[in-house]
């Protein structure tokens, strides 16, 4: 019996980076890479498609274990060919669910009869929380066999620099989907990390693109990380892992995120920063905060992202899965 791994390719962002994040930690336990790469599907007639899915899972045999990571960003219905393909295998499937298209985005939700339908041909999902597995049981998933991921892992050996106490806060994110950004009117600094940063608020601080590593070092300086979104993103966050809250807490800072946010326990049962209701709690939170409150919440933050550094959420849940399958 062999394990296998889906791992997209071509993608720019954050959903590539998650997908090869967890392929590495995959390839590290020995698990295998089915790679695929992001393309317009509609250029491929039927045949020249079902010839690509066939290059991709060449190696499957019988009894091997297939852990597919949803969406490949390459439409839903080649999402449906893929599952297809890996089912006429008789092979153990687990569908790692990242992202919902038709929860994301509401244009897109017409897709949800189709993507449940071929998340019920899975043995087993891993999905962001189980808000998500129950709303995606109000629509129609009859999988039993669940596992709950609960925080994105940041593998990295980049050092964190020491942290110091600075009323300002750090926020990745595009201005096209955040836009609470550009009405920012608080006194203390937004430091925002964006490709963007035309016709920001006064204290709105725009940060050119930074790779990776020296994304880490800079928000380790200090400060604290918010993990936000605008009211009509809210209940998608209430499903949803985001992967900036693994970024901040990788590189040691306390963090503030909006009530009901899927990681809303962890995060309060490991000292981890602040649930808040609004921006302006944010506020006063801060205003109100010393260097000594500052340098305990940083010293637990730091115990805890040992846990992201190494990539052990992750590690966890891969094996679960394959227990999960194998096992009654």
């Amino acid at each position: 019996m062999r394990v296998y791994i889906t791992n997209i390719n071509g993608l720019a962002g954050t959903a590539q980076f998650a997908q090869n994040m967890v392929t590495d930690i995959a390839v590290e336990l020995g698990y295998r890479e089915l790679g695929i790469y992001r393309y317009d599907m509609n250029y491929d007639s039927p045949s020249e498609l079902s010839k690509r899915i066939d290059g991709i899972v060449a190696g499957l045999h019988h009894g091997d274990v297939v852990i597919f990571q949803t969406p490949t960003w390459n439409t839903t219905a080649f999402d449906e060919r893929i599952m297809e393909k890996l089912r006429a295998y008789h092979i153990k499937i687990v569908v790692f669910i990242h992202d919902v298209v038709p929860l994301m985005f509401a244009g897109n939700f017409y897709l949800m009869d189709r993507t449940i339908n071929y998340y019920n041909k899975a043995d087993l999902i891993i999905a962001p929380s189980q808000a998500m597995i129950d709303k995606l049981r109000q629509h129609g998933l009859t999988v039993e066999k669940t596992i709950i991921q609960g925080m994105w892992d940041h593998p990295t050996s980049i050092p964190s620099l020491l942290a110091q106490f600075e009323k300002k806060i750090h926020f990745p994110g595009d201005l096209e989907r955040f836009s609470f950004v550009r009405s920012w009117q608080y006194d203390f600094p937004l430091h925002l990390y964006s490709r963007q940063g035309d016709g920001l608020p006064e204290k709105v601080i725009h940060h050119a693109y930074m790779p990776d590593e020296e994304l880490l070092l800079e928000l380790s300086k200090g400060g604290f990380g918010l993990v936000w979104m605008d009211d009509h993103d809210k209940e998608y966050q209430k499903l949803y892992c985001p992967h900036k809250l693994g970024t901040f807490l990788t590189a040691g800072i306390p963090v503030f995120v909006q009530r009901g946010i899927a990681n809303q326990d962890l995060i309060e049962r490991n000292q981890l920063g602040f649930v808040v209701d609004s921006l302006d709690e944010v506020i006063a939170i801060m205003d109100g905060m010393d260097q000594v409150r500052y340098q305990q919440l940083v010293n637990r933050v730091r115990e805890f992202n040992r846990l992201l550094r190494y990539g052990y959420f992750t590690r966890r849940l891969l094996t679960d899965a394959v227990f999960e399958v194998l096992c009654d």
